[in-house]
């Protein structure tokens, strides 16, 4: 039986696809979280009655659809490639950093704008999720025995 290349590659990446699926996901909510007011503003700038509630209604519609893709995120299988899931647990801490220094933000400080200590939480998140990843990827490789 001869397999055509066309199938050789759907299959191809068919797993490839599979295997970043989960990265994907996560990026996506991050990015959704992250841009949910600039989307809303965009959509629906503030200046009636009418687009103030449209803006809210897509602001809940979008944090609907990012716990939708947390839901499909844990649905999905996950890969073996070690590669893979140490990028999947560094995306995943910056996220964690992102949605915890906004809590900090509005909760805590009470601040609704982008200040330059915002600035300063992006550098940290991003440097504590880096060293985490430096962490555990040399754990890894020191229990691996390579």
């Amino acid at each position: 039986m001869m397999i055509s290349l066309t199938q050789i590659i759907l299959k191809h990446l068919k797993r490839k696809v599979n295997l970043y699926k989960r990265l994907l996901i996560i990026i996506l909510v991050i990015a959704f979280f992250l841009g949910n007011y600039q989307i809303c503003n965009y959509f629906y700038p503030l200046n009636d009655d009418e687009s103030i509630s449209n803006w809210w209604f897509l602001k809940v519609d979008i944090y609907a659809l990012i716990i939708a893709l947390l839901f499909i995120y844990a649905a999905q299988k996950r890969t073996s490639d070690h590669r893979i899931r140490m990028i999947e647990k560094l995306i995943i801490n910056i996220g964690i950093g992102f949605t915890s220094s906004n809590f900090i933000d509005r909760r805590i400080l009470g601040t609704r704008e982008y200040t330059l200590a915002d600035l300063g939480m992006i550098i940290v998140v991003f440097l504590v999720s880096y060293y985490d990843f430096k962490r555990l990827n040399k754990l890894a490789k020191t229990h691996s025995g390579t």
